[in-house]
């Protein structure tokens, strides 16, 4: 009988301490296995649509950048004659002043469809207008 016990008491001791566990728990750490569905959506955003604007280079009243409503936007502005500053209209954003050289950049969601110009504060001019469908 003594060698029943020897053999079986560290058994049932184990069996108990892991019965006394704490009452906090845990996080599940496990991975989802690679054939579980996921929505993209749910962890990640969608990337944004990129438009870059080089004034005197690439810009002009004529430019013409179609979005898709809802999307996501960041525009690169960038002067490389002057300081300068940027307004997109309809949106009223602007990333202040910008020195010579230097980028700013405009993010936003497109939520209104529509027309919106961004300008330059300091000649007036329209470098590209932002359309929204």
């Amino acid at each position: 009988m003594k060698t029943f016990f020897r053999v079986v008491a560290p058994f049932a001791l184990v069996l108990s301490l892991g019965a006394c566990s704490s009452s906090e728990s845990t996080p599940d750490t496990t991975m989802p296995s690679a054939a579980s569905p996921t929505n993209p959506t749910d962890s990640k955003m969608a990337a944004p649509t990129e438009i870059s604007v080089i004034v005197g280079t690439d810009s002009s009243p004529d430019r013409i950048e179609e979005v898709t409503l809802g999307a996501n936007v960041q525009v690169t502005l960038s002067n490389p004659n002057a300081d300068d500053e940027f307004h997109l209209h309809g949106y009223d954003l602007s990333p202040g002043e910008t020195k010579m050289g230097e980028v700013s950049i405009i993010s936003f969601t497109a939520d209104k469809a529509g027309d919106f110009e961004i300008e330059s504060h300091i000649t007036e001019d329209v470098l590209v207008i932002i359309r929204v469908k």
